[in-house]
C-alpha cells in the first residue's frame, strides 16, 4: 500500500514539476528572454531526463527536492541540451539537483550560438612529429605537419592534445593544450585527474579537455554567453565527497531562478555518501562505455 502511496506522488510531483517547468518556459519566451532552437523538443527532453530521474536505481526525482529538480530541468531546457544525448548530466548534491552540461553539450552549444560549424580533436603521443605555427597578424595557430605511426599512437606516454575547428564564416583556428595544462585543468576537479576514466582513456579524456576549451571561448564570447555557465575544461562527473562539499560551499546561497515556492517532495530516508556511490557508479560505467567517442 505505502509502495502504491508513493508511486502516486511520484507520479503528481513529475506532473507539477513539468507544468511548472513548462510554465516559466513559456513565461520566458513570451517576454522575449528565451529563443528555444527549431530542432529542439522541450516535451521529449523532459520525458528523456524523467527516465532518468525515476531510474529504480537511484530514483532522484524523490531523492531530491521538486524546487532543485525543476531548477535542474530548467537549466536543461534554456540550454537546449538533451540528457539522452548525453548533452548533459544530472548530479545529486545531498538533496540538491544539479544539471551539468557535458562536453558534448558544450559542441551543440556552440554550435547553436558561437558560430561552430566543425571541431576535430587529437592527441599528441610521445614519437609522434608536430609542427605548427602561430600567424603573427591574427594570432590563430596552424597545424603544419601531425605524423604519427603505430606504435606513437596508443602510447603510455601523452604530449598533448589539439583541436582544430572551422567557424560559419570560413575561419579556422586551433586550440593546442600540452600535458602540463590539461593536467592542470583536470587538477580543477574533484577526483584531480585520478578518475578510472582518466587512468584508463588519457588521451580520450584530454581531447575532451582541448575541445571544452576552444568550445568555451566561443559560448563565452557569443552573443548568448550569458547562457553559458563557466565549467570544468574535463568532462567527467566527478561525485566524489570532496567535490560534492565543494559544490554545497560554492552553491549554499545560490541565488533560485524562482520554484522555492514548490512544496518539497517526499524525501526518502538514505545517506547522502550511498546516494553518490550509487549514482557515481552508473556515470562510470557511461564513460567506459563511451572510451570511443566520435569528435
Amino acid at each position: 500500500m505505502n509502495t502504491q502511496n508513493n508511486n502516486t506522488a511520484l507520479v503528481d510531483a513529475k506532473r507539477d514539476i513539468s507544468a511548472k517547468v513548462l510554465a516559466k518556459v513559456e513565461s520566458f519566451q513570451q517576454s522575449g528572454e528565451l529563443r528555444l532552437p527549431k530542432e529542439y523538443s522541450v516535451e521529449n527532453a523532459l520525458k528523456s531526463a524523467y527516465v532518468i530521474l525515476s531510474d529504480p536505481k537511484n530514483n532522484l526525482i524523490a531523492k531530491c527536492s521538486q524546487s532543485s529538480v525543476a531548477e535542474a530541468l530548467l537549466k536543461m531546457v534554456v540550454y537546449g541540451v538533451s540528457p539522452i544525448k548525453k548533452q548533459c548530466y544530472f548530479i545529486p548534491y545531498g538533496d540538491k539537483l544539479e544539471c551539468s552540461i557535458s562536453y558534448a553539450g558544450n559542441i551543440a552549444i556552440a554550435k547553436r550560438y558561437g558560430g561552430l560549424k566543425s571541431i576535430k580533436g587529437n592527441a599528441i603521443f610521445e614519437g609522434d612529429v608536430l609542427e605548427f605555427e602561430v600567424d603573427a597578424m591574427s594570432g590563430r595557430r596552424k597545424i603544419i605537419k601531425h605524423s604519427q605511426s603505430l606504435d606513437s599512437i596508443g602510447s603510455t606516454v601523452l604530449k598533448g592534445a589539439y583541436a582544430v575547428y572551422e567557424l560559419n564564416d570560413g575561419t579556422v583556428d586551433v586550440e593546442i593544450m600540452n600535458i602540463r595544462q590539461i593536467q592542470a585543468a583536470w587538477g580543477q576537479g574533484g577526483s584531480k585527474g585520478n578518475s578510472p576514466a582518466h587512468k584508463n582513456f588519457p588521451d580520450q579524456m584530454a581531447v575532451k579537455t582541448v575541445i571544452n576549451r576552444a568550445c568555451k571561448l566561443l559560448i563565452s564570447s557569443s552573443d548568448d554567453s550569458i547562457l553559458y555557465d563557466p565549467l570544468e575544461e574535463n568532462d567527467y562527473v566527478d561525485t566524489a565527497k570532496g567535490k560534492v562539499e565543494q559544490e554545497i560551499n560554492e552553491n549554499a546561497n545560490a541565488e533560485s531562478i524562482g520554484f522555492d515556492h514548490i512544496e518539497e517532495a517526499e524525501i526518502i530516508e538514505e545517506h547522502p555518501e550511498t546516494i553518490i556511490e550509487n549514482h557515481n557508479e552508473v556515470l562510470q560505467q557511461e564513460q567506459t562505455e563511451m572510451n570511443m567517442p566520435n569528435f
